[in-house]
C-alpha cells in the first residue's frame, strides 16, 4: 500500500528527526516516543563507549551520539549490539582531527565489550589430524593501532584515574581476554600480534610458530605461545 509506505517513512524520519516539523510529531505522544528512542540510544552507546564520554565530556558525547543515531538508527531492538560502527563514524568526523586517538579508544571500548559478551568455550574442538592446531578462544579481541590508545584507554579505564599522561606517540598493540567472567586487557607488541592474526586462521601449531619466527627471528615464539596461551587468548586442540 502506497500510503502506509509513504507514512512510514515519514514517521522513521520525524522519529530521528532533532527537530521534527510534520504536525504528527508535535503530538505529546509521539514527541515522549521520539525523545525516548533518542534517549535510548545516546546511553546505549555511552554505556558501550565510556572511555571515549569521558575524554569528551557528557554533553559533547550526547550530541555526537545524537549525530550517530541519525546516520545509523538502531537495527534492533538488542541495544547492547549497538555502535558497531561508532570508531569509524568517529574517525569520520571533521573535530577529531584535535583528537586523532578518538576512534582508536572506541575501538577499544567496543572490543572490551565483545570479549564481555563473547560465548564461552564449551568444549575443546577434536583434532583433526595427528598435529596439533592452534585457535583464538572465543571470548579472545586483539587489534593494532596506529595511536597510542592502548596507553590512553588503560589510564581512563584505571579507577584511580590519569594523573599526568603524554604518552609517547607510536603504534600500539591491544588484547583483551575474559576469565571468570572478567575481561583483562593488555598492550602486546608487534610479535604477540603477528602469532595472534596467525592463530585466527586456526592453522597448526607449527605453523604458526614458524610464521612468527619467520617474521621475528629474535623471537623466542614458543615462549611467546606459552604466554598468549595462558592468557586465556588461544587454545590448543
Amino acid at each position: 500500500m502506497p500510503e502506509l509506505a509513504a507514512f512510514q517513512r515519514k514517521f522513521a524520519k520525524a522519529v530521528l528527526a532533532d527537530c521534527p516539523l510534520d504536525p504528527v510529531s508535535r503530538l505529546r505522544g509521539f514527541a515522549v516516543y521520539r525523545n525516548t528512542s533518542a534517549r535510548g540510544a545516546v546511553e546505549a552507546l555511552r554505556a558501550a563507549f565510556p572511555t571515549v564520554d569521558m575524554l569528551v565530556g557528557e554533553q559533547m558525547f550526547t550530541q555526537v551520539a545524537l549525530d550517530y543515531r541519525t546516520e545509523h538508527p538502531p537495527a534492533g531492538p538488542v541495544l547492547s549490539d549497538y555502535g558497531s560502527d561508532f570508531a569509524n563514524f568517529l574517525g569520520r568526523q571533521p573535530w577529531t582531527c584535535e583528537l586523532p586517538y578518538l576512534a582508536d579508544v572506541a575501538r577499544l571500548d567496543w572490543l572490551w565489550l565483545s570479549a564481555f559478551v563473547a560465548s564461552d568455550l564449551v568444549a575443546s574442538p577434536r583434532p583433526t589430524s595427528g598435529q596439533r592446531r592452534i585457535g583464538l578462544h572465543p571470548a579472545a579481541r586483539f587489534a593494532w593501532l596506529a595511536t597510542p590508545a592502548m596507553t590512553i584507554w588503560q589510564a581512563h579505564r584505571d579507577p584511580r584515574g590519569p594523573l599526568e599522561l603524554a604518552p609517547e606517540w607510536r603504534e600500539e598493540g591491544a588484547l583483551f581476554t575474559r576469565r571468570r567472567q572478567a575481561v583483562h586487557a593488555q598492550q602486546i607488541g608487534p610479535e604477540m600480534h603477528r602469532l595472534l592474526l596467525a592463530s585466527a586462521n586456526a592453522t597448526s601449531v607449527d605453523e604458526c610458530l614458524a610464521t612468527v619466527s619467520k617474521a621475528f627471528p629474535a623471537v623466542d615464539a614458543t615462549e611467546l605461545l606459552d604466554r598468549c596461551r595462558i592468557s586465556g587468548a588461544l587454545i590448543i586442540f
